[in-house]
């Protein structure tokens, strides 16, 4: 009988009809997170608006930074704790260990957390840097949480999910950048909308869907014959070196025979 932790013998073949569920299902939750900062927005506007009519680092508020570290952490840890939980509903076959990837996603969003916050508090007197600071927050975070939930559902092509996930993170990230330049034109109240609502989209969408794309391309590859990616459990090592070692101790025996 195959064992669960032997049960991927292979690297995903994602269909294109699941393709597009998964960005259907990432879109879906950046909107939602859009839409729960949007209300939040209502009640604290105000204060980002007047910290972008003030420019010197002293007459920002000094709370502004810490505030947008703790909101935006609920709202990634939110948003990564959905995506495994309807993963799970709807593709149950491959993510099926729930718990597991509750407790990755808890553990790499507080380790982000505490990596990201004194970064926050450096700048927290330009309110501009800030912005750039949580783009890269929101679309990091949405790219580690997505490399731990397939770590944990195949660790064997972990290397071929990290290089698909660090690629379309890459992406993102330079879209929100451009966006981020090209938007100095506008309002301030549209500045500040923008920047906030903008990163969850942008990264629950292009995300998944770079890392379907990424699947489909490396299975044309592991059809060829070309596996370079897989990486072999401790318990695959040995049992391929006691292979190794029986073969070489019955040549022996034939030889001495001989």
């Amino acid at each position: 009988m195959t064992s669960q932790s032997d049960f991927f013998n292979e690297p995903s073949n994602i269909s294109w009809w699941q393709l597009v569920g998964k960005v259907f299902i990432g879109v879906l939750i950046g909107w939602v997170i859009a839409a729960l900062l949007f209300i939040i927005l209502s009640f604290m506007g105000g204060m980002f608006t007047s910290a972008y009519g003030q420019q010197a680092g002293a007459s920002v508020n000094p709370l502004l930074s810490i505030i947008l570290l703790f909101i935006w952490f609920l709202a990634s840890f939110v948003g990564n704790i959905a995506v495994g939980g309807i993963y799970n509903l709807f593709y149950n076959k491959k993510y099926y260990n729930t718990s597991k990837m509750f407790w990755l996603l808890l553990l790499t969003n507080g380790i982000l957390f505490f990596i990201l916050a004194p970064i926050y508090i450096v700048f927290a007197g330009q309110i501009e840097i800030l912005f750039l600071i949580l783009g890269f927050h929101v679309l990091f975070s949405v790219f580690t949480s997505a490399s731990q939930i397939e770590f944990s559902t195949n660790p064997n092509y972990s290397a071929s999910a990290f290089m698909g996930n660090i690629l379309w993170f890459a992406l993102a990230f330079l879209v929100y950048c451009l966006i981020y330049k090209s938007s100095w034109s506008a309002e301030v109240q549209q500045k500040i909308y923008l920047f906030m609502l903008l990163p969850p989209v942008l990264g629950y969408a292009l995300i998944p869907f770079g890392a379907g794309i990424r699947e489909k391309i490396y299975y044309k590859f592991y059809e060829m014959g070309n596996n370079g990616f897989y990486i072999p459990s401790a318990a695959e090592v040995d049992g391929e070196e006691n292979e190794d070692s029986e073969t070489n101790g019955w040549d022996e025996d034939v030889n001495v025979e001989g």
